[in-house]
């Protein structure tokens, strides 16, 4: 079966590397032009890994361009994965391979359908998550659902440790549907994702927020927020404060307690600097 897998970010480095170790090598990786990499939170060069494993290795800024759409057509691959690429293929691009084009989504579709899964459900303090493998279609999150894992999130838990799990879970996911797919023999169940709302994209300016909040509404919101993204601040005396780690209640040795709606929170990791005019 020729594989042609897709990724941009951290989160595809594990499904990749395991599919490696189990000899099912894909014969081609795409991934984004290091030009992208200020544009792209998480980003990391495919171009190395591919180094290392004497892979191919296409590097681009727009898979949907016509030159590279040649390129895919004369490979004819049977199999397409995308995992972690952050922006939409056409439908010419998802419709080349034999078996489809698979995708994985960082929720339990249709809950958190659309950008941003594993921070929206930080922010909203929820419970688990998990990942939703589905083949792709031009409209997000809306193709046949192939399979579903969740996990839960701890206390504490932030988007980097909920993303780890995230790899861990599509690699899972991709060992037991593979051989499925090649055997045709793989259960599919409708996606009902259509008929629910579409969480939008989160910019660096939605980060900011003040503590006139319950307390575990801010912790969330930090976790949320923290390296790799640009973080979540507040604006106090002139400075931008952005925080990137933080803990509930007092602790004076360990860092910037502040008093919030209901209690107190401590901001162990933070930086400071001066706001511009």
């Amino acid at each position: 079966m020729k594989i042609v897998y897709i990724s941009s970010v951290e989160v595809g480095k594990y499904p990749l590397m395991q599919l490696i170790q189990q000899k099912l090598t894909p014969d081609l990786v795409i991934s984004l032009s290091p030009k992208m990499k200020d544009k792209t939170s998480g980003f990391i060069d495919y171009g190395v890994i591919c180094q290392q494993f004497d892979l191919p290795n296409w590097q681009v800024l727009n898979l949907n361009h016509p030159k590279w759409l040649r390129k895919l057509k004369a490979l004819e691959p049977d199999l397409i994965i995308v995992c972690g690429w952050q922006r939409l293929l056409n439908e010419e691009v998802l419709k080349l391979p034999k078996y489809g084009t698979i995708g994985f989504h960082a929720s339990i579709l249709p809950k958190f359908r659309g950008r941003a899964p594993i921070n929206w459900a930080l922010i909203l303090g929820e419970k688990e998550s998990g990942v939703t493998c589905f083949y792709l279609e031009p409209e997000a999150d809306t193709g046949k659902i192939l399979m579903q894992e969740s996990f839960p999130i701890l206390l504490e838990d932030d988007c980097n440790t909920l993303y780890e799990k995230v790899a861990i879970t599509c690699s899972n996911i991709l060992t037991q549907i593979l051989p499925k797919i090649k055997q045709d023999t793989l259960q599919v169940k409708h996606n009902e994702s259509k008929y629910f709302p579409c969480y939008p994209k989160r910019s660096p300016q939605d980060g900011v927020f003040d503590f006139n909040r319950n307390t575990l509404d801010i912790y969330n919101w930090i976790r949320a927020q923290t390296k790799p993204y640009p973080g979540a601040f507040y604006i106090e005396d002139g400075h931008k404060y952005t925080v990137w780690k933080s803990l509930i209640g007092e602790f004076p040795k360990l860092g910037l307690i502040k008093q919030t709606l209901d209690g107190f929170i401590t901001l162990t990791d933070l930086n400071k600097e001066k706001v511009s005019n």
